[in-house]
């Protein structure tokens, strides 16, 4: 960076930021920091050329290397990130054994699914708790929404499996995926990067660091845009089947009607970094994010004209043809969606296909040493969501279901931490966690497969709060040299409050004279609550054998909470369900081989799973004894027993890099709940029995010290069923991933050159598919990109 351009950041900003920093820290001065937590700049890993990276962890709220954590842990640094083009938060699961992050799409509108040894949660409902935490900066992101982050400038990526409720600021069930950003070092350097490839992709990324006040404040920017077509082609069916009695909507004389499954979005983030003195450090972030890409790509897999949702729906539309096969498309990377249906006054209602998430935040992290061994952490943060979108589930012209949906957030959480030592026999942790949230959920819903004859038209704003107070204590007893005992307990209450309001559309509400009239007359207002409180526990004993094996064993708890149904279609349905919960027992080992050029870390899981939280889709014990009546009730439906074995492997010595993975998974239903229906042999939704990954790149010397690298990532996965019942509908097949990666590096290092390759086998696969046979006649899934070619180019300065 030249010697202006730091001159005039630094004047232009300077005032700014001096004010900040000192308005933050007011009242904050006796506020701390985790004793190992450096407070100059420090690398995140050191490498060698004939070892491997020595990788830091902060998962025990300490900096550790990852051997020496007695925790199953997927850590990916910036570089691996880079080698591997991972770029969303859903790419990385592609070498995580057990963890799968999938993009939800369809109803449930722009976020992700995340699960952990089959432990999760995939319906963006704020009626639900995640089971698997999310986190950027130790940040708990409390939304499935917009969790699909695209990653900015990352030191690296912790995924640890299993309960983490004693480790973490929320209560994590099935584990945590912590993401953690590069802080500002002053370095007066930066990047730029520039990517183009197929269906128009523009990817553009940068990045500076700028000393502010030499060795005491410095300043991070950061930035990513991305534009890209999309890959499902929406028809006109009228105007491809002139002949098909569906009447043509479209302009165009070649019948598109628009595309699905592009993306378009951008964001930043500021990062500000003061050490005033060697025992105070703050941190001051801001980011945000906007996103409006359009809709996710959904094409129709099967239509069932006999269920009477799709007899309903067919008749209400009034064009005398069945919903039926004849709206599968022939080409899987086309849909028949128009995006309309008939609403209350028997007419058309059309949404748009355009999706639109804003999403921003600021963190305060402020780290003091109150001594030696003695120090104090305070994570302050706000966070906002703002999210719009909109479905056709049947991918169809006719009209089944149509919804347009409005998700907004704001949660504010704080956590302190007390992290200190008794000289070299006791490392100890304890602190608070606090969030406050309220999400409000719209939608406009016109639901034609309900009611016989009868377009289902309604509109719904439902507000939800929740509190959550939390408080945990964590130890480390150095036994031996060589054993340590881990132990942790955690205290959770949750309290949630949920509001239905149910009135007529817009337009309808003075003609009609009521607020609904679908739903009971004062039904609209009426609140269910929830409080529940839980108390969780770990406890780990460790063993280092020797330099190069390190063994574990532990117990561990975790839940997740409960609540009350959100989707009601009358009164008594409005039901509560209770937290699940999980003990995990764990065995596993990490070793080093090789003087530290072969690395294999395993462990072993049988978890006891309880009281698990899934939805009925008929529910007469809720609705008057009428098993046809419309239900989407979550309930408690049985317990199961999980285990498997995972394992992961990495290689380097010279230019070679290889890197492996694998996970085998088993679920076994030991009890059901009658009413629920899932057959004992079922297997958990979304579970993902088996999967394992390989990776191998290979850095070539070329002319003149410049490097060529090529590197294959190849991955399979197993099948899976999105629904507890096991239904053949709801079941995905496995697939497998090819992605490639050549590089070129001058011998000057200071700019490289990248052809990358995703699904270069251009495989049909579905990433998930929604089973709605048997109420609306249809099941849709939502394909994986085909092929994608991208040339990058990267300049450091």
């Amino acid at each position: 960076m030249s010697c202006s351009v730091k001159q005039s950041v630094r004047r232009i900003l300077r005032p700014w930021v001096l004010a900040s920093l000192a308005s933050s820290v007011i009242g904050g001065q006796a506020l701390a920091a985790d004793p190992d937590t450096p407070t100059t700049p420090q690398p995140t890993d050191q490498s060698s050329q004939s070892g491997l990276q020595e990788v830091i962890v902060t998962a025990q709220f300490r900096q550790q290397n990852l051997q020496d954590t007695p925790i199953a842990i997927t850590a990916v640094n910036a570089a691996m990130l880079a080698q591997r083009n991972q770029t969303e938060l859903s790419d990385v699961t592609s070498a995580a054994p057990g963890v799968t992050l999938l993009p939800t799409g369809g109803a449930f509108g722009p976020g992700m699914t995340a699960t952990i040894r089959g432990i999760g949660q995939g319906d963006f409902d704020p009626a639900f708790s995640p089971g698997v935490g999310l986190y950027i900066d130790d940040v708990y992101y409390s939304n499935l929404t917009g969790s699909d982050f695209a990653l900015i400038d990352l030191d690296r990526v912790e995924i640890l499996r299993g309960p983490q409720g004693t480790l973490s600021g929320m209560n994590s069930e099935g584990g945590s995926i912590k993401l953690y950003s590069q802080k500002p070092t002053g370095s007066d350097t930066g990047s730029v990067t520039a990517g183009y490839g197929s269906r128009s992709l523009v990817d553009l990324r940068g990045m500076f660091d700028v000393s502010l006040i030499k060795d005491t404040l410095f300043m991070r920017v950061s930035v990513v845009s991305k534009e890209q077509d999309g890959y499902v082609t929406r028809v006109d069916y009228g105007c491809a089947f002139p002949g098909s009695g569906i009447p043509s909507f479209s302009t165009e004389t070649n019948c598109i009607a628009g595309h699905e499954g592009g993306t378009t979005y951008s964001g930043g983030r500021v990062a500000l970094r003061w050490l005033p003195t060697d025992k105070l450090e703050v941190n001051l972030t801001g980011d945000g994010t906007v996103d409006t890409s359009g809709t996710a790509a959904v094409t129709l897999l099967r239509a069932y004209p006999d269920v009477p949702g799709a007899i309903n729906a067919a008749g209400i539309t009034g064009y005398g043809v069945p919903y039926d096969n004849r709206f599968v498309p022939a080409n899987p990377y086309q849909s028949y969606a128009n995006f309309c249906g008939i609403g209350l006054q028997g007419t058309s209602e059309c949404f748009g296909t355009d999706t639109s998430t804003k999403v921003w935040g600021t963190n305060l992290t402020v780290d003091y040493k109150l001594a030696d061994d003695l120090a104090l952490k305070s994570i302050t943060a706000f966070r906002e969501l703002d999210s719009t979108w909109t479905n056709d589930d049947d991918a169809s012209p006719l009209d089944s279901s149509l919804g347009e949906s409005n998700m907004r957030n704001h949660t504010l959480t704080e956590e302190l931490r007390l992290i200190g030592n008794a000289g070299k026999v006791l490392d100890y942790s304890a602190g608070g966690f606090f969030l406050d949230q309220v999400t409000t959920y719209e939608s406009h819903q016109i639901l034609d497969y309900v009611i016989p004859d009868t377009p289902f038209d309604f509109i719904q704003n439902d507000p939800v709060h929740e509190k959550i107070y939390a408080a945990f204590a964590n130890g480390t007893w150095h036994i031996t040299d060589a054993m340590d005992f881990n132990g942790g307990v955690r205290y959770t209450h949750q309290d949630k409050e949920y509001t239905y309001v149910r009135l007529n559309p817009p337009g309808t509400q003075e003609t009609l004279g009521v607020d609904s009239i679908f739903f009971t007359p004062g039904f609209s207002g009426t609140t269910a609550t929830y409080e529940g409180s839980k108390v969780d526990w770990r406890a780990n004993l460790d063993y280092r054998w020797n330099d190069n094996l390190m063994t574990y064993a532990s117990v561990s708890t975790g839940f997740k909470g409960g609540g009350a149904n959100p989707r009601p279609f009358e009164p008594s349905q409005v039901e509560k369900f209770a937290p699940e919960t999980l003990t995990s027992f764990e065995v596993g080992a990490k070793t080093d081989f090789l003087e530290r050029s072969l690395r294999f870390n395993l462990s072993a899981f049988y978890e006891k799973y309880k009281d698990i939280q899934v939805v009925l889709l008929s529910c007469p014990e809720f609705s008057g004894g009428n098993a046809a009546e419309p239900c989407a009730a979550p309930t408690n439906g049985g317990d199961a027993d999980i285990y498997g074995a995972e394992f992961e492997a990495s290689y380097h010595l010279q230019g070679l890099s290889v890197d492996a993975s694998f996970s085998k998974q088993h679920f076994e239903y030991t009890s059901v709940v009658a009413s629920a229906g899932i057959p004992l042999e079922a297997q958990g939704q979304d579970f993902q029995p088996l999967k394992w990954s390989l990776g191998v790149q290979y850095e070539i010397p070329v002319w003149a010290a410049a490097s060529l690298t090529p590197r294959l990532d190849y991955s399979e996965s197993a099948g899976f069923f999105t629904n507890a019942n096991n239904d053949a509908n709801s079941y995905v097949n496995g697939h497998a991933d090819l992605n490639g990666h050549l590089t070129y590096k001058p011998a000057t290092g200071n700019w490289e050159l990248s052809v990358l390759a995703t699904n270069m086998l251009n495989k049909l696969w579905y990433t998930s598919v929604f089973d709605l046979s048997a109420t609306q006649g249809n099941v849709y899934g939502l394909p994986a990109a085909p092929r994608t070619i991208e040339v990058l180019f990267k300049k450091n300065f």
